[in-house]
């Protein structure tokens, strides 16, 4: 997710118009490292340093115990047939002048494997939907009341297919059949930093370096290891943008009514060219030529 991922957790937030002169902001680069040249589209943390605090020494490789964490929960999210999760996110960009400003979403996604996905996102831009079922992929913007169709018979699929149209979805890397530890993961370095916890949840804090970004991930401890947050860092663009994606309410075994995965188009939905669009630094979708 995505950024569903969002996972498409953060792909759509509205529809907005294409206007010159518009102030430009630099984004940063896909999780995946297989897709940096075709981007797809919480609480707050206090940091204290204290003198006994342990020193996280740079590590040459993946150390066994991050590795052995990653894959667990690799393997557990992977393996469920459904399951929904709370999600919400800040992305960050960075103005030519330096500046950075952070960009606020939220929102849910329920999931039936292997072609079945809903999730909604609000943000300041608006709300939108991304529906997937056995007829393709439907990127909605409420707002506008315009929608986009893909082609997609899976969720790994609706995602590349999200991803090739310009969306930069590092959320949705945790929505595929093997979330965060496959070939395509940029990975070059990882530890296990240690045990923290995040609301009275008990945590395994990761962090990973890779060719592209560096990123973090908390995944909770016991036998149903899930993702509680994870923050990517883009190194390749100036002051670094950070994506940090928060997940809570997990449900593993929910009651999904089938009508989720259903999409009608509303009355005067205007069906969109994806040749038509383009994707901003935050994943809004700006319409050409208007």
């Amino acid at each position: 997710m995505a950024k569903c991922g969002g996972a498409f957790a953060d792909q759509v937030a509205g529809w907005t118009i294409e206007r010159e002169g518009r102030t430009e902001m630099q984004g940063r680069t896909s999780f995946r490292s297989s897709s940096i040249q075709s981007t797809l589209a919480s609480a707050a943390l206090g940091l204290w340093v204290l003198a006994s605090a342990p020193i996280v020494h740079a590590q040459p490789a993946v150390d066994p115990d991050a590795q052995s964490v990653l894959t667990a929960m690799s393997n557990y999210l992977g393996g469920l047939q459904s399951f929904s999760v709370d999600f919400s996110a800040v992305d960050e960009v960075v103005t030519p002048e330096g500046q950075k400003l952070q960009f606020l979403f939220s929102g849910e996604i329920a999931i039936q494997r292997p072609n079945k996905l809903y999730a909604i996102r609000t943000g300041a831009a608006g709300a939108a939907e991304v529906i997937l079922n056995d007829k393709g992929l439907v990127l909605y913007g409420k707002n506008a009341n315009a929608y986009l169709q893909l082609d997609a018979s899976s969720i790994d699929e609706a995602v590349d297919a999200a991803r090739n149209l310009g969306f930069d979805a590092p959320g949705a890397d945790l929505l595929a059949a093997h979330p965060l530890d496959n070939p395509t993961t940029d990975m070059t370095s990882g530890a296990h930093i240690g045990m923290t916890f995040i609301d009275g949840v008990e945590v395994n804090q990761l962090a990973f370096r890779g060719t592209d970004v560096d990123w973090q991930l908390w995944v909770t401890a016991g036998d149903k290891p899930l993702p509680l947050r994870y923050v990517v860092t883009t190194k390749g663009l100036p002051g670094a943008p950070q994506y940090t994606l928060q997940l809570r309410n997990w449900n593993t075994a929910p009651p999904i009514d089938a009508a989720r995965f259903t999409f009608v188009p509303p009355a005067g939905a205007k069906k969109l060219d994806p040749a038509s669009v383009t994707v901003n630094a935050t994943g809004d979708i700006a319409v050409k030529g208007k």
